[in-house]
């Protein structure tokens, strides 16, 4: 007599899901740090600034370069202060831009942030380091984990080539300012199809890469470009209007 199956046994495993999920635990320690940056790649472009979108700012904006596994090139911007800055015993005396180097590795950990230019209408996508320093050897990286509420309802669209695509915001704390901030993020195919009956104030948890987008509307003859977080595993923890229990 054969043995009866448990309800899900003949279920195959999604190695990729799982591997992800085990990623964002990591990141978010179980669920404990709601917003955490990981990432590790050249460093294209450093420029000191006073302020970040006319908010006061005396610190670093970086441009750093990293590879998917598929090849592409992403750029991520980071923003970070003196204090940030992990300069070993070599950098003692240096100034930073003699010191982080066009083509350095940059091992950085922080927070995903956005910030809108009242006087441009543009928003800048950025991690706000909470440490960063050289690291030669470090493997690259770009991993973005957030825990936080949709802010809109989800824009889902398809492309002409057929990729479907929901886009959505996640409002998280704003460091800098103490209010909040709303992340732009991108889910594809079957991530995408899930999410478009979300509703604004379910709450999500998710892990992605910072990535910068280029693409031509047909309506505007000039390139755009946009940051945003392509998202590889998202997970509603929370309708609107009900609470989230052992998360905070």
């Amino acid at each position: 007599m054969s043995k009866k199956r448990n309800k899900g046994q003949d279920k195959k495993p999604d190695f990729l899901a799982d591997l992800n999920a085990d990623i964002l635990d990591d990141l978010t320690e179980k669920g404990r740090i709601s917003n955490a940056a990981g990432l590790a790649g050249e460093l294209t472009e450093l420029e000191e600034v006073t302020d970040i979108c006319g908010l006061r700012f005396n610190g670093y904006l970086a441009k750093i370069e990293t590879k998917r596994p598929s090849g592409i090139i992403d750029e991520v911007i980071v923003a970070f202060t003196e204090a940030a800055v992990d300069r070993g015993k070599t950098g003692d005396g240096l100034r930073l831009e003699n010191y982080f180097l066009p083509g350095s590795r940059l091992l950085i950990s922080g927070r995903q942030q956005a910030l809108k230019d009242f006087k441009s209408g543009k928003v800048l996508v950025f991690i706000l380091a909470e440490y960063i320093g050289l690291s030669p050897k470090a493997m690259l990286q770009n991993d973005i984990a957030l825990m936080g509420e949709l802010k809109y309802k989800p824009t889902y669209r398809e492309t002409p080539r057929g990729k479907r695509i929901s886009d959505i915001f996640v409002e998280v704390k704003n460091v800098l300012t103490g209010t909040s901030c709303y992340i732009p993020c991108i889910c594809w195919q079957e991530n995408a199809d899930e999410v478009a009956g979300w509703q604004p104030g379910d709450k999500v948890k998710l892990l992605g890469r910072c990535q910068r987008r280029e693409y031509l509307k047909k309506t505007e003859k000039e390139i755009k470009t946009v940051y945003e977080i392509s998202v590889s595993f998202i997970k509603r923890i929370g309708e609107a209007g009900n609470e989230i229990k052992n998360n905070r």
